[in-house]
């Protein structure tokens, strides 16, 4: 018999068949187990072994027939069971439900049916046939198959029993409604973003190297040009000033002549970045002069040169 914390079904059922009763006297009936001996069992290369317990053996509890006190009559007139019976391997479990009796584990049990008479005459009635060894897993798989095969509260046939009745009730009821709570919240999915391989990365409409073109704001301004690819071998390639395609100063201070072939870059050479305005980049500003502090200029150059 499998042992749990919340308490276990006895299966089979303790079922009698009672006769030999008066049947206009009072009687109750209720069942407990009792060691059938000091030893504990211990499952070992296919068999049990017996050790000896070291287990507190207390009193029995007995557990009162859920029909309470009857008729002779009643009692013989159907077959009684203790279906409403558990077994427990925890002690605190008989507090909580009358019906739960706690037993050890790796333990021998024999089943004692009490009918008590109205007053006070007790009768105890023991089948060998029912004596149970208690476990928490079955060790046995033929045993667990039996088992598992006949009893109806079996978790295998609660499962088979689900199935035929979900697939039933699918097909004839229609799908639950959402509450309105369900109905308001709305889960978007995040689009993922697009992968972009490396070799893809210099079609794009980007400018290369991570710059920006800026909008010519004035016609003195000179237009900002887009830069040639950077040099993927070189990181400074990405600044102007010491990008090889467009200084070509910078080349000839290295005794190189240009263009040069470098790895990673299109066959197709760029230009140098040539100004868009008409202002020579040597060539300084001029302010226009002011026409009195250029006569003041003269004066004294004038004076300078009498004295």
């Amino acid at each position: 018999m499998i042992l749990t914390a919340v308490g276990r079904r006895v299966y089979p059922l303790l079922e009698y068949q009672l006769s030999g009763m008066n049947p206009d006297k009072m009687y109750t009936a209720s069942v407990h187990f009792e060691h059938v001996d000091d030893k504990k069992l211990r499952f070992c290369k296919g068999k049990y072994v017996e050790l000896l317990s070291l287990e507190k053996k207390e009193a029995p509890r007995k557990v009162q027939h859920k029909s309470g006190e009857k008729l002779g009559s009643k009692w013989m007139a159907s077959p009684v069971n203790f279906e409403d019976v558990r077994i427990t391997n925890k002690k605190t479990r008989e507090e909580v439900d009358r019906s739960n009796v706690h037993l050890y584990a790796s333990h021998r049990y024999l089943p004692v049916l009490t009918i008590t008479e109205e007053g006070g005459s007790s009768y105890e009635l023991r089948l060998s046939h029912t004596v149970f060894i208690t476990a928490t897993l079955y060790h046995i798989d033929e045993v667990c198959k039996i088992k598992t095969d006949s009893n109806g509260y079996a978790k295998s046939n609660r499962e088979d029993r689900r199935r035929p009745r979900a697939v039933e009730s699918s097909a004839t009821n229609p799908p639950a409604k959402k509450s309105r709570k369900e109905a308001r919240v709305k889960i978007e999915a995040v689009p993922e973003a697009p992968s972009i391989e490396p070799a893809n990365l210099s079609t794009l409409s980007f400018p290369a190297a991570g710059l920006f073109t800026q909008t010519q704001s004035s016609p003195t301004i000179p237009a900002v040009q887009a830069f040639p690819p950077a040099d993927p071998f070189n990181a400074f390639s990405a600044i102007p000033l010491f990008n090889l395609l467009n200084n070509p100063y910078l080349l000839a201070a290295m005794g190189l002549q240009f263009p040069i072939p470098s790895p990673g870059l299109p066959a197709t050479p760029y230009s140098p970045l040539t100004p868009t305005s008409s202002i020579s980049p040597d060539s300084q500003p001029t302010q226009p002069e002011d026409p009195v502090k250029a006569a003041v200029i003269d004066k004294l150059i004038e004076e300078d040169a009498d004295a």
